[in-house]
Protein backbone atom coordinates (compact mmCIF):
# COMPACT_ATOMS: atom_id res chain seq x y z
CA UNK A 1 0.00 0.00 0.00
CA UNK A 2 2.80 2.42 0.94
CA UNK A 3 4.66 1.61 -2.28
CA UNK A 4 1.50 2.18 -4.36
CA UNK A 5 0.93 5.56 -2.72
CA UNK A 6 4.56 6.57 -3.29
CA UNK A 7 4.43 5.54 -6.95
CA UNK A 8 1.16 7.41 -7.50
CA UNK A 9 2.68 10.53 -5.96
CA UNK A 10 5.79 10.19 -8.08
CA UNK A 11 3.73 10.08 -11.27
CA UNK A 12 2.23 13.43 -10.33
CA UNK A 13 5.77 14.76 -9.76
CA UNK A 14 6.97 13.75 -13.22
CA UNK A 15 10.60 14.90 -13.76
CA UNK A 16 10.62 14.31 -17.53
CA UNK A 17 9.46 17.84 -18.50
CA UNK A 18 12.20 19.32 -16.29
CA UNK A 19 14.84 17.02 -17.80
CA UNK A 20 13.67 17.87 -21.30
CA UNK A 21 14.06 21.58 -20.59
CA UNK A 22 17.35 21.19 -18.72
CA UNK A 23 19.20 18.93 -21.15
CA UNK A 24 17.68 19.95 -24.50
CA UNK A 25 17.00 17.93 -27.61
CA UNK A 26 20.52 16.53 -28.01
CA UNK A 27 20.83 15.12 -24.51
CA UNK A 28 17.18 14.28 -23.81
CA UNK A 29 15.59 11.91 -26.29
CA UNK A 30 12.12 10.47 -25.99
CA UNK A 31 11.47 9.78 -29.67
CA UNK A 32 10.49 6.19 -30.46
CA UNK A 33 13.61 5.24 -32.51
CA UNK A 34 15.95 6.34 -29.69
CA UNK A 35 13.91 4.56 -27.05
CA UNK A 36 13.86 1.38 -29.16
CA UNK A 37 17.61 1.46 -29.85
CA UNK A 38 18.55 1.99 -26.20
CA UNK A 39 16.23 -0.75 -24.99
CA UNK A 40 18.17 -3.40 -26.96
CA UNK A 41 21.33 -5.40 -26.46
CA UNK A 42 23.01 -7.91 -28.76
CA UNK A 43 20.51 -10.64 -27.83
CA UNK A 44 17.10 -9.04 -27.25
CA UNK A 45 15.06 -6.02 -26.16
CA UNK A 46 13.72 -4.90 -22.81
CA UNK A 47 10.82 -2.58 -22.14
CA UNK A 48 10.82 0.83 -23.80
CA UNK A 49 12.30 3.46 -21.47
CA UNK A 50 10.55 6.75 -20.90
CA UNK A 51 13.57 8.58 -22.30
CA UNK A 52 17.31 8.42 -22.97
CA UNK A 53 19.43 11.00 -21.14
CA UNK A 54 23.04 11.84 -22.00
CA UNK A 55 24.59 13.72 -19.05
CA UNK A 56 27.81 15.66 -19.63
CA UNK A 57 29.01 15.89 -16.02
CA UNK A 58 29.09 13.90 -12.83
CA UNK A 59 26.86 16.52 -11.21
CA UNK A 60 24.28 15.85 -13.92
CA UNK A 61 24.39 12.12 -13.18
CA UNK A 62 23.96 12.76 -9.45
CA UNK A 63 20.99 15.05 -10.01
CA UNK A 64 19.28 12.66 -12.43
CA UNK A 65 19.69 9.66 -10.13
CA UNK A 66 18.50 11.56 -7.05
CA UNK A 67 15.42 12.85 -8.90
CA UNK A 68 14.72 9.40 -10.34
CA UNK A 69 14.85 7.86 -6.86
CA UNK A 70 12.33 10.41 -5.56
CA UNK A 71 10.08 9.68 -8.55
CA UNK A 72 10.37 5.86 -8.46
CA UNK A 73 11.98 5.77 -11.92
CA UNK A 74 14.55 3.04 -12.58
CA UNK A 75 17.90 4.17 -14.01
CA UNK A 76 19.85 1.91 -16.37
CA UNK A 77 23.36 3.01 -17.34
CA UNK A 78 24.52 2.01 -20.82
CA UNK A 79 28.05 1.99 -22.19
CA UNK A 80 28.81 0.76 -25.70
CA UNK A 81 25.74 -1.47 -25.85
CA UNK A 82 27.63 -4.72 -26.54
CA UNK A 83 26.06 -6.71 -23.68
CA UNK A 84 24.12 -9.90 -24.43
CA UNK A 85 22.91 -10.62 -20.86
CA UNK A 86 20.10 -8.07 -20.36
CA UNK A 87 22.69 -6.09 -18.39
CA UNK A 88 21.15 -2.65 -18.89
CA UNK A 89 17.75 -3.43 -20.38
CA UNK A 90 14.75 -1.75 -18.69
CA UNK A 91 12.42 -4.27 -17.09
CA UNK A 92 9.55 -1.93 -16.18
CA UNK A 93 7.61 0.93 -17.82
CA UNK A 94 8.93 3.65 -15.48
CA UNK A 95 12.61 3.62 -16.44
CA UNK A 96 15.19 5.77 -18.17
CA UNK A 97 18.48 4.86 -19.83
CA UNK A 98 21.61 6.90 -19.13
CA UNK A 99 23.85 7.11 -22.18
CA UNK A 100 27.28 7.93 -20.67
CA UNK A 101 29.08 8.53 -23.97
CA UNK A 102 29.48 12.26 -23.26
CA UNK A 103 31.29 11.47 -20.01
CA UNK A 104 34.50 10.62 -21.86
CA UNK A 105 37.29 12.90 -20.60
CA UNK A 106 40.71 11.65 -19.58
CA UNK A 107 41.12 13.57 -16.34
CA UNK A 108 44.72 12.81 -15.41
CA UNK A 109 47.66 10.72 -16.60
CA UNK A 110 50.31 10.15 -13.91
CA UNK A 111 53.31 8.98 -15.91
CA UNK A 112 55.67 8.57 -12.95
CA UNK A 113 53.10 6.87 -10.72
CA UNK A 114 51.62 4.81 -13.54
CA UNK A 115 47.90 5.48 -13.33
CA UNK A 116 45.25 7.20 -15.40
CA UNK A 117 41.86 8.53 -14.28
CA UNK A 118 39.30 8.46 -17.07
CA UNK A 119 35.57 9.00 -17.25
CA UNK A 120 33.37 5.99 -17.70
CA UNK A 121 32.08 6.82 -21.19
CA UNK A 122 35.53 6.84 -22.81
CA UNK A 123 36.16 3.89 -25.12
CA UNK A 124 39.13 1.58 -24.66
CA UNK A 125 40.39 2.43 -28.14
CA UNK A 126 40.32 6.18 -27.39
CA UNK A 127 42.17 5.71 -24.10
CA UNK A 128 44.80 3.51 -25.69
CA UNK A 129 45.36 6.05 -28.47
CA UNK A 130 45.86 8.80 -25.86
CA UNK A 131 48.35 6.74 -23.85
CA UNK A 132 50.39 5.46 -26.81
CA UNK A 133 52.38 8.69 -27.47
CA UNK A 134 53.49 8.63 -23.81
CA UNK A 135 54.76 5.08 -24.10
CA UNK A 136 52.13 3.80 -21.66
CA UNK A 137 49.25 1.34 -21.63
CA UNK A 138 46.72 0.03 -19.11
CA UNK A 139 47.58 -3.42 -17.72
CA UNK A 140 44.19 -4.51 -19.09
CA UNK A 141 43.67 -2.41 -22.19
CA UNK A 142 40.35 -3.53 -23.57
CA UNK A 143 38.14 -6.19 -25.14
CA UNK A 144 38.20 -6.70 -28.90
CA UNK A 145 35.05 -4.56 -29.03
CA UNK A 146 37.08 -1.69 -27.53
CA UNK A 147 36.32 0.58 -30.49
CA UNK A 148 32.77 0.75 -29.09
CA UNK A 149 32.98 -0.73 -25.57
CA UNK A 150 33.43 1.82 -22.81
CA UNK A 151 35.67 1.64 -19.77
CA UNK A 152 32.76 1.97 -17.37
CA UNK A 153 30.83 -0.76 -19.16
CA UNK A 154 33.70 -3.24 -19.12
CA UNK A 155 34.39 -2.51 -15.46
CA UNK A 156 30.73 -3.03 -14.54
CA UNK A 157 30.32 -6.12 -16.67
CA UNK A 158 33.73 -7.68 -16.37
CA UNK A 159 35.65 -8.27 -19.57
CA UNK A 160 38.65 -10.13 -20.98
CA UNK A 161 41.06 -9.94 -23.90
CA UNK A 162 44.02 -7.58 -24.08
CA UNK A 163 46.29 -8.17 -21.12
CA UNK A 164 44.08 -10.92 -19.71
CA UNK A 165 46.57 -13.72 -20.39
CA UNK A 166 48.83 -12.38 -17.65
CA UNK A 167 46.64 -10.05 -15.61
CA UNK A 168 43.15 -11.51 -15.64
CA UNK A 169 39.86 -9.67 -16.30
CA UNK A 170 39.22 -5.94 -16.57
CA UNK A 171 38.67 -5.42 -12.84
CA UNK A 172 42.26 -6.40 -12.10
CA UNK A 173 43.39 -3.11 -13.67
CA UNK A 174 41.14 -0.91 -11.51
CA UNK A 175 42.77 1.12 -8.74
CA UNK A 176 39.62 3.00 -7.83
CA UNK A 177 36.12 3.97 -8.89
CA UNK A 178 34.02 7.09 -8.68
CA UNK A 179 30.43 5.88 -8.24
CA UNK A 180 27.05 7.60 -7.97
CA UNK A 181 24.87 5.71 -5.49
CA UNK A 182 21.12 5.24 -5.79
CA UNK A 183 20.31 8.47 -3.92
CA UNK A 184 22.78 10.66 -5.84
CA UNK A 185 25.64 10.55 -3.33
CA UNK A 186 29.18 10.21 -4.72
CA UNK A 187 31.57 7.50 -3.51
CA UNK A 188 35.33 7.26 -4.13
CA UNK A 189 37.10 3.94 -3.59
CA UNK A 190 40.77 3.18 -2.96
CA UNK A 191 43.25 5.78 -1.72
CA UNK A 192 41.24 8.56 -3.42
CA UNK A 193 38.55 8.07 -0.80
CA UNK A 194 40.19 10.75 1.36
CA UNK A 195 40.19 14.40 0.24
CA UNK A 196 43.29 15.42 -1.66
CA UNK A 197 44.77 11.92 -1.75
CA UNK A 198 45.97 10.55 -5.07
CA UNK A 199 44.14 7.50 -6.52
CA UNK A 200 47.35 5.48 -6.77
CA UNK A 201 46.57 2.57 -4.41
CA UNK A 202 43.64 0.17 -4.43
CA UNK A 203 44.16 -1.92 -1.29
CA UNK A 204 43.89 0.78 1.36
CA UNK A 205 41.67 -1.00 3.86
CA UNK A 206 38.71 -3.13 2.72
CA UNK A 207 38.68 -3.46 -1.05
CA UNK A 208 35.67 -1.29 -1.93
CA UNK A 209 36.95 -1.10 -5.50
CA UNK A 210 36.43 -4.86 -5.77
CA UNK A 211 32.86 -4.46 -4.52
CA UNK A 212 31.93 -2.37 -7.55
CA UNK A 213 34.00 -4.34 -10.10
CA UNK A 214 31.81 -6.64 -12.24
CA UNK A 215 28.72 -5.66 -10.19
CA UNK A 216 26.61 -5.33 -13.37
CA UNK A 217 25.83 -1.79 -12.21
CA UNK A 218 23.75 -3.10 -9.31
CA UNK A 219 25.49 -1.05 -6.61
CA UNK A 220 25.80 2.28 -8.41
CA UNK A 221 26.70 4.10 -11.62
CA UNK A 222 30.41 4.43 -12.35
CA UNK A 223 31.34 7.89 -13.57
CA UNK A 224 35.15 7.56 -13.53
CA UNK A 225 37.77 4.83 -13.21
CA UNK A 226 41.45 4.95 -12.22
CA UNK A 227 43.47 2.29 -14.04
CA UNK A 228 46.92 0.86 -13.39
CA UNK A 229 49.35 1.62 -16.21
CA UNK A 230 52.54 -0.02 -17.40
CA UNK A 231 55.30 0.97 -19.84
CA UNK A 232 54.21 0.12 -23.35
CA UNK A 233 56.22 -2.88 -24.58
CA UNK A 234 58.69 -2.06 -27.31
CA UNK A 235 57.91 -5.10 -29.43
CA UNK A 236 55.60 -8.06 -29.69
CA UNK A 237 54.74 -11.05 -31.81
CA UNK A 238 52.48 -14.06 -31.80
CA UNK A 239 52.32 -17.72 -32.63
CA UNK A 240 49.45 -19.88 -33.81
CA UNK A 241 48.99 -23.61 -33.32
CA UNK A 242 46.58 -26.27 -34.51
CA UNK A 243 45.37 -29.21 -32.42
CA UNK A 244 43.83 -32.55 -33.32
CA UNK A 245 41.75 -32.85 -30.12
CA UNK A 246 40.47 -30.63 -27.33
CA UNK A 247 42.39 -32.34 -24.54
CA UNK A 248 45.70 -31.55 -26.23
CA UNK A 249 44.59 -27.96 -26.70
CA UNK A 250 43.58 -27.63 -23.04
CA UNK A 251 46.86 -29.14 -21.84
CA UNK A 252 48.96 -26.77 -23.96
CA UNK A 253 46.94 -23.70 -23.00
CA UNK A 254 47.22 -24.55 -19.30
CA UNK A 255 50.99 -24.85 -19.63
CA UNK A 256 51.26 -21.49 -21.39
CA UNK A 257 49.00 -19.83 -18.82
CA UNK A 258 50.64 -21.17 -15.66
CA UNK A 259 54.03 -19.82 -16.75
CA UNK A 260 52.71 -16.36 -17.63
CA UNK A 261 54.19 -16.57 -21.11
CA UNK A 262 51.39 -14.94 -23.13
CA UNK A 263 49.69 -11.57 -22.87
CA UNK A 264 46.67 -12.99 -24.71
CA UNK A 265 45.53 -16.52 -25.54
CA UNK A 266 42.51 -17.10 -27.77
CA UNK A 267 41.26 -19.68 -30.21
CA UNK A 268 38.32 -21.31 -31.94
CA UNK A 269 37.09 -24.42 -33.62
CA UNK A 270 38.62 -24.46 -37.07
CA UNK A 271 35.18 -25.06 -38.58
CA UNK A 272 34.12 -21.62 -37.36
CA UNK A 273 37.23 -19.95 -38.76
CA UNK A 274 36.70 -21.75 -42.07
CA UNK A 275 33.11 -20.48 -42.21
CA UNK A 276 34.10 -16.92 -41.37
CA UNK A 277 37.06 -16.98 -43.76
CA UNK A 278 34.78 -18.01 -46.57
CA UNK A 279 32.87 -14.78 -46.03
CA UNK A 280 35.86 -12.47 -46.29
CA UNK A 281 36.33 -10.48 -49.46
CA UNK A 282 39.75 -10.08 -51.08
CA UNK A 283 39.69 -6.39 -50.14
CA UNK A 284 39.36 -7.25 -46.44
CA UNK A 285 42.20 -9.76 -46.70
CA UNK A 286 44.44 -7.10 -48.22
CA UNK A 287 43.50 -4.59 -45.51
CA UNK A 288 44.40 -7.11 -42.83
CA UNK A 289 47.65 -7.93 -44.63
CA UNK A 290 48.69 -4.28 -44.83
CA UNK A 291 47.74 -3.65 -41.21
CA UNK A 292 49.83 -6.62 -40.08
CA UNK A 293 52.76 -5.22 -42.02
CA UNK A 294 52.38 -1.74 -40.52
CA UNK A 295 52.39 -3.22 -37.02
CA UNK A 296 55.94 -4.52 -37.39
CA UNK A 297 58.94 -2.65 -36.01
CA UNK A 298 60.96 -2.33 -39.23
CA UNK A 299 60.42 -2.63 -43.00
CA UNK A 300 62.24 -5.97 -43.36
CA UNK A 301 60.21 -7.52 -40.56
CA UNK A 302 57.06 -6.08 -42.12
CA UNK A 303 57.86 -7.57 -45.50
CA UNK A 304 58.60 -10.98 -43.98
CA UNK A 305 55.35 -10.97 -41.98
CA UNK A 306 53.26 -9.96 -45.00
CA UNK A 307 54.92 -12.66 -47.10
CA UNK A 308 54.21 -15.36 -44.51
CA UNK A 309 50.54 -14.42 -44.30
CA UNK A 310 50.11 -14.17 -48.05
CA UNK A 311 51.90 -17.48 -48.65
CA UNK A 312 50.25 -19.52 -45.91
CA UNK A 313 46.94 -17.70 -45.88
CA UNK A 314 44.17 -20.10 -44.96
CA UNK A 315 45.86 -23.41 -45.74
CA UNK A 316 45.76 -24.51 -42.09
CA UNK A 317 41.95 -24.36 -42.28
CA UNK A 318 41.94 -27.47 -44.41
CA UNK A 319 43.49 -29.83 -41.88
CA UNK A 320 43.11 -28.83 -38.22
CA UNK A 321 40.19 -29.19 -35.78
CA UNK A 322 41.15 -26.50 -33.26
CA UNK A 323 43.40 -23.47 -33.36
CA UNK A 324 44.96 -21.28 -30.69
CA UNK A 325 46.86 -18.03 -31.03
CA UNK A 326 49.18 -16.73 -28.32
CA UNK A 327 50.56 -13.19 -28.22
CA UNK A 328 53.57 -12.04 -26.25
CA UNK A 329 55.56 -8.85 -25.79
CA UNK A 330 58.97 -7.78 -24.54
CA UNK A 331 61.18 -4.74 -24.01
CA UNK A 332 63.55 -5.67 -26.86
CA UNK A 333 63.86 -8.16 -29.70
CA UNK A 334 66.30 -10.45 -27.88
CA UNK A 335 63.84 -10.96 -25.02
CA UNK A 336 61.02 -11.38 -27.52
CA UNK A 337 62.87 -14.21 -29.26
CA UNK A 338 63.32 -15.94 -25.90
CA UNK A 339 59.61 -15.50 -25.11
CA UNK A 340 58.62 -17.06 -28.43
CA UNK A 341 61.02 -19.94 -27.80
CA UNK A 342 59.45 -20.55 -24.39
CA UNK A 343 55.96 -20.47 -25.89
CA UNK A 344 56.90 -23.13 -28.42
CA UNK A 345 58.36 -25.28 -25.63
CA UNK A 346 55.23 -24.84 -23.50
CA UNK A 347 52.97 -26.05 -26.31
CA UNK A 348 55.42 -28.84 -27.13
CA UNK A 349 54.10 -31.83 -29.03
CA UNK A 350 50.48 -31.15 -28.11
CA UNK A 351 50.07 -28.71 -31.01
CA UNK A 352 51.50 -28.05 -34.47
CA UNK A 353 52.71 -24.57 -35.28
CA UNK A 354 50.94 -22.95 -38.21
CA UNK A 355 51.20 -19.57 -39.94
CA UNK A 356 50.51 -16.94 -37.32
CA UNK A 357 47.87 -15.20 -39.43
CA UNK A 358 45.35 -14.75 -36.63
CA UNK A 359 47.96 -13.58 -34.14
CA UNK A 360 49.46 -11.07 -36.57
CA UNK A 361 46.14 -9.58 -37.63
CA UNK A 362 44.97 -9.28 -34.01
CA UNK A 363 48.15 -7.44 -33.04
CA UNK A 364 47.77 -5.16 -36.04
CA UNK A 365 44.05 -4.43 -35.56
CA UNK A 366 43.20 -4.94 -31.87
CA UNK A 367 39.95 -2.95 -32.06
CA UNK A 368 38.05 -3.92 -35.23
CA UNK A 369 34.54 -2.74 -36.03
CA UNK A 370 32.01 -4.49 -33.78
CA UNK A 371 30.56 -7.64 -35.29
CA UNK A 372 27.14 -8.13 -33.72
CA UNK A 373 26.07 -10.19 -36.74
CA UNK A 374 27.84 -13.33 -37.85
CA UNK A 375 28.57 -14.81 -41.29
CA UNK A 376 25.74 -14.51 -43.81
CA UNK A 377 24.23 -11.77 -41.64
CA UNK A 378 23.10 -14.24 -38.99
CA UNK A 379 22.18 -13.23 -35.47
CA UNK A 380 24.60 -14.47 -32.84
CA UNK A 381 24.60 -15.18 -29.12
CA UNK A 382 27.84 -15.90 -27.20
CA UNK A 383 27.62 -17.69 -23.85
CA UNK A 384 30.66 -18.31 -21.70
CA UNK A 385 31.79 -20.22 -18.64
CA UNK A 386 35.09 -19.84 -16.83
CA UNK A 387 36.60 -23.09 -15.52
CA UNK A 388 39.78 -24.23 -13.80
CA UNK A 389 42.16 -25.63 -16.41
CA UNK A 390 41.82 -29.06 -14.78
CA UNK A 391 38.05 -29.29 -15.44
CA UNK A 392 37.85 -27.71 -18.92
CA UNK A 393 38.20 -31.06 -20.77
CA UNK A 394 35.40 -32.65 -18.72
CA UNK A 395 33.09 -29.74 -19.45
CA UNK A 396 33.94 -29.87 -23.14
CA UNK A 397 33.05 -33.58 -23.21
CA UNK A 398 29.73 -32.89 -21.46
CA UNK A 399 28.96 -29.98 -23.76
CA UNK A 400 29.72 -31.95 -26.92
CA UNK A 401 27.51 -34.82 -25.70
CA UNK A 402 24.69 -32.36 -25.01
CA UNK A 403 25.20 -30.68 -28.39
CA UNK A 404 25.00 -34.01 -30.22
CA UNK A 405 21.48 -34.50 -28.86
CA UNK A 406 20.41 -31.17 -30.39
CA UNK A 407 21.56 -31.94 -33.94
CA UNK A 408 18.17 -32.69 -35.45
CA UNK A 409 16.60 -29.45 -34.24
CA UNK A 410 19.71 -27.43 -35.08
CA UNK A 411 19.57 -28.69 -38.65
CA UNK A 412 15.81 -28.22 -38.90
CA UNK A 413 16.08 -24.51 -38.00
CA UNK A 414 19.52 -23.87 -39.57
CA UNK A 415 21.08 -23.03 -36.22
CA UNK A 416 24.84 -23.42 -35.83
CA UNK A 417 26.91 -23.65 -32.63
CA UNK A 418 30.67 -23.24 -32.46
CA UNK A 419 33.09 -22.83 -29.56
CA UNK A 420 35.74 -20.16 -28.99
CA UNK A 421 38.01 -19.98 -25.97
CA UNK A 422 40.56 -17.87 -24.14
CA UNK A 423 42.48 -17.70 -20.88
CA UNK A 424 41.90 -15.35 -17.98
CA UNK A 425 45.02 -15.12 -15.82
CA UNK A 426 47.06 -18.14 -14.85
CA UNK A 427 44.35 -20.45 -13.58
CA UNK A 428 41.24 -19.96 -15.72
CA UNK A 429 40.02 -21.33 -19.05
CA UNK A 430 37.18 -19.39 -20.72
CA UNK A 431 34.92 -21.64 -22.83
CA UNK A 432 32.43 -19.78 -25.04
CA UNK A 433 29.84 -21.46 -27.25
CA UNK A 434 28.44 -19.07 -29.87
CA UNK A 435 25.00 -19.70 -31.37
CA UNK A 436 24.21 -18.43 -34.90
CA UNK A 437 20.75 -18.32 -36.45
CA UNK A 438 18.83 -16.61 -39.24
CA UNK A 439 16.52 -13.89 -37.97
CA UNK A 440 15.55 -10.28 -38.64
CA UNK A 441 17.93 -7.53 -37.52
CA UNK A 442 17.13 -5.30 -34.53
CA UNK A 443 17.87 -1.57 -34.57
CA UNK A 444 21.05 -2.00 -32.50
CA UNK A 445 22.54 -4.33 -35.08
CA UNK A 446 21.77 -1.94 -37.93
CA UNK A 447 23.36 0.87 -35.92
CA UNK A 448 26.49 -1.01 -34.81
CA UNK A 449 27.43 -3.00 -37.91
CA UNK A 450 29.58 -1.37 -40.61
CA UNK A 451 27.40 -0.26 -43.49
CA UNK A 452 29.71 -2.00 -45.99
CA UNK A 453 29.10 -5.34 -44.27
CA UNK A 454 25.33 -4.89 -44.18
CA UNK A 455 25.37 -4.06 -47.87
CA UNK A 456 26.77 -7.53 -48.62
CA UNK A 457 23.85 -9.31 -46.98
CA UNK A 458 20.11 -9.56 -47.34
CA UNK A 459 18.25 -9.32 -44.04
CA UNK A 460 16.59 -12.64 -43.22
CA UNK A 461 12.88 -12.69 -42.37
CA UNK A 462 11.84 -13.02 -38.75
CA UNK A 463 12.26 -16.61 -37.58
CA UNK A 464 10.28 -17.14 -34.33
CA UNK A 465 10.88 -20.91 -34.27
CA UNK A 466 14.65 -20.50 -34.45
CA UNK A 467 14.48 -17.75 -31.85
CA UNK A 468 12.55 -20.06 -29.51
CA UNK A 469 15.12 -22.81 -30.03
CA UNK A 470 18.00 -20.41 -29.29
CA UNK A 471 16.35 -19.38 -26.03
CA UNK A 472 16.03 -23.01 -24.96
CA UNK A 473 19.66 -23.66 -25.89
CA UNK A 474 20.72 -20.58 -23.93
CA UNK A 475 18.99 -21.74 -20.76
CA UNK A 476 20.29 -25.31 -21.03
CA UNK A 477 23.89 -24.25 -21.75
CA UNK A 478 23.94 -21.91 -18.75
CA UNK A 479 22.48 -24.69 -16.58
CA UNK A 480 25.11 -27.16 -17.84
CA UNK A 481 27.84 -24.67 -17.00
CA UNK A 482 26.38 -24.23 -13.53
CA UNK A 483 26.42 -27.98 -12.97
CA UNK A 484 30.14 -28.00 -13.83
CA UNK A 485 31.03 -25.17 -11.45
CA UNK A 486 31.49 -22.34 -13.94
CA UNK A 487 32.10 -18.74 -13.00
CA UNK A 488 31.03 -15.89 -15.29
CA UNK A 489 31.78 -12.35 -16.30
CA UNK A 490 29.14 -10.08 -17.88
CA UNK A 491 26.59 -11.49 -15.45
CA UNK A 492 23.81 -8.98 -16.06
CA UNK A 493 20.53 -10.80 -15.51
CA UNK A 494 21.46 -13.93 -17.46
CA UNK A 495 23.90 -15.92 -15.34
CA UNK A 496 22.80 -17.51 -12.03
CA UNK A 497 24.90 -15.44 -9.64
CA UNK A 498 22.55 -15.79 -6.68
CA UNK A 499 21.41 -19.36 -7.39
CA UNK A 500 21.75 -21.53 -4.27
CA UNK A 501 24.09 -18.98 -2.70
CA UNK A 502 25.07 -19.48 0.90
CA UNK A 503 22.23 -17.76 2.82
CA UNK A 504 24.62 -15.55 4.81
CA UNK A 505 26.39 -14.47 1.62
CA UNK A 506 23.11 -13.69 -0.11
CA UNK A 507 21.89 -11.71 2.90
CA UNK A 508 25.09 -9.65 2.84
CA UNK A 509 24.70 -8.94 -0.89
CA UNK A 510 21.11 -7.86 -0.38
CA UNK A 511 22.14 -5.60 2.51
CA UNK A 512 24.81 -4.00 0.31
CA UNK A 513 22.18 -3.38 -2.36
CA UNK A 514 19.92 -1.69 0.19
CA UNK A 515 22.78 0.42 1.53
CA UNK A 516 23.92 1.59 -1.90
CA UNK A 517 20.48 1.85 -3.53
CA UNK A 518 17.76 2.11 -0.91
CA UNK A 519 15.04 2.99 -3.41
CA UNK A 520 16.10 0.07 -5.68
CA UNK A 521 16.19 2.25 -8.79
CA UNK A 522 19.74 1.63 -10.08
CA UNK A 523 19.67 -1.24 -12.59
CA UNK A 524 17.14 -3.27 -10.59
CA UNK A 525 17.39 -7.00 -11.16
CA UNK A 526 21.08 -6.99 -12.11
CA UNK A 527 23.05 -9.79 -10.42
CA UNK A 528 19.66 -11.22 -9.45
CA UNK A 529 19.29 -8.59 -6.71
Amino acid sequence: MVHAVREAASVLNDPLPRWREQFGAGAFRDDLPSRELYSQDVYRAGQLPLAVLSPASVADVQAIVAEAARSAIAVHARGGGMSYTDAYLPDRPRAIVLDLSRLDRIRAIAETDLYVTVEAGCTWAALDAALAPRGLRAVFWGPMSGKTATIGGAMSQGSVTFGSGRNGPSGAAALGFEVVLGDGRLVQTGSAGQPGHAPFFRHYGPDLTGLFAADAGAFGIKTAVTLQLQPRPACGDGLSFSFDDFDSLARAVANVARHGLATEVFGAETALIRWVAGEQALKQDLQALLAAGRAQSNPWRAARQMYRIARSGRRFLERSRFTVSVLTEASDTARLRLALRDLRRAVGRDGSEIANTMAAVTRAMPFPDPMVLGPEGRRLLPLHGIFPHSTAPAFNAAFQAWLAKQRAQLEQHEVRVYVVYATCGASSFLYEPVIYWRDSWPALHRSAMPAAMLANWTEPPAHPAARELVERLRVEIIDLMYQHGAAHLQIGRAYPYTRERNPATLALLQALKRASDGAAVVNPGALGL
